[in-house]
């Protein structure tokens, strides 16, 4: 393949962006003041936060990014598809981090709805005008926006709760109970968005399950959603592999092929 310089501003661009967000996430994580709050091991905490393990989804979703800033020189599907738009997701990202860390969860909410909103403009664009004719598309262009798009909303969802039903120090409420609970199953059923209306998106519909083990891992003093993000994920898994198993039997036996289309 040759090398392609057409649009070579947003592309470069597109380099500036990700290495600013990838800096900004390692700081994070491994660096920086003690009290600086990080999304991996967050001070600001609701009852459907995850345990921190969790968030190292982003060192999968960050190397795939990487290699879809390689793979755009050498295809123009890369800008077609993302354009400017990864400018602004990435920028917007990077303002959600930043004012994370420093305690302002509030306008941290609003840089992230716009984050999302361009991370979810590159999704739909994608899977209604990109094909994925090539594995290079597959891996370096649909699936990281495949999972940076449910795992943006998932933390849409987090730093919502972290800002209208925080953790206090005497336990949840019966409320704060039943809010979590309605907030887990509101993100679980968008699995039924990803497998039914976006094209079998297994790859975004098993962020949600991800994440919901999480919840079950870190909110074990709390039985009620401790045990319903268990129960919501393995159903998320569940409905997700459906196809697969279906198409499995079919294969075998023919009598699935039918509902498989």
């Amino acid at each position: 393949m040759a090398i392609e310089f057409h649009h070579w501003p947003s592309k470069t661009a597109n380099i500036l962006v990700y290495v600013t967000l990838l800096s900004g996430n390692l700081y994070s994580t491994f660096g920086g003041d003690p009290d600086t709050d990080s999304p991996y091991d967050s001070k600001h905490r609701s009852y459907i936060t995850p345990a921190s393990f969790t968030f190292y989804i982003w060192t999968l979703i960050h190397f795939l990014l990487g290699g879809m800033i390689v793979y755009q020189w050498f295809t123009d599907k890369v800008h077609q598809a993302v354009g400017w738009h990864f400018v602004a997701a990435t920028v917007f990202n990077a303002f959600w981090l930043a004012l994370w860390s420093s305690g302002h969860t509030f306008l941290a909410l609003i840089a992230l709805f716009f984050a999302t909103a361009a991370v979810a403009f590159i999704y739909h664009r994608l899977k209604e005008q990109e094909s994925a004719d090539t594995l290079l598309d597959v891996f370096f262009l649909h699936l990281p926006f495949s999972l940076y798009h449910a795992w943006i909303f998932v933390l849409l969802i987090i730093n919502a709760f972290a800002v209208f039903s925080p953790v206090h120090e005497d336990g949840p409420s019966v409320f704060q109970i039943v809010l979590a609970i309605v907030g887990l199953v509101f993100i679980s059923s968008t699995v039924i968005g990803y497998i039914e209306y976006k094209q079998g998106d297994v790859a975004a519909a098993l962020v949600l399950a991800w994440y919901l083990f999480g919840v079950f891992a870190q909110q074990d003093e709390v039985p009620a959603i401790h045990w319903t993000s268990l129960g919501l994920g393995i159903a998320v898994v569940a409905y997700t592999l459906k196809p697969l198993v279906f198409r499995l039997i079919g294969h075998n036996t023919g009598e699935a092929a039918p509902l498989l289309g």
